[in-house]
């Protein structure tokens, strides 16, 4: 399958957690990849598509970013419900943050892919 992602995702299968609006207590998911362009999440929990307008996700106690997305994909795989997504909103504050985040805690994968990017982008 060609790549059509204009940022690389970044595989870091990191325990976070979701919270949604009209959710009172968060829900524990793994966030198995993510970019500034999207991420792909799974949790135990089938949710509908339309909860992912207005989130926030919690991938450690200092770093929760409030984001928006759009679900562009979902699958059932073992007993776990993924969810491909495409983020229709973060701010340039929530990019930075999570550049760090990804520079401070997978600076190996970082390494391993730094020629990747925009250049790789097909139509």
């Amino acid at each position: 399958m060609d790549e059509r992602r204009i940022k690389p995702r970044w595989q870091i299968n990191q325990g976070a957690k979701l919270t949604f609006e009209n959710g009172v207590h968060p829900i524990r998911c793994v966030v198995e990849d993510i970019s500034a362009g999207g991420m792909c999440v799974s949790l135990t929990r089938n949710l509908f598509d339309d909860v992912f307008a207005n989130f926030k996700l919690t991938l450690a106690q200092d770093l929760e970013l409030e984001l928006g997305a759009q679900v562009v994909w979902r699958q059932e795989q073992f007993e776990r419900n993924l969810y491909g997504l495409s983020f229709d909103r973060i701010d340039k504050t929530a990019q930075a943050n999570l550049k760090n985040y990804i520079d401070t805690n997978f600076h190996g994968l970082i390494v391993k892919h730094w020629w990747e990017g925009d250049a790789n982008v097909r139509a």
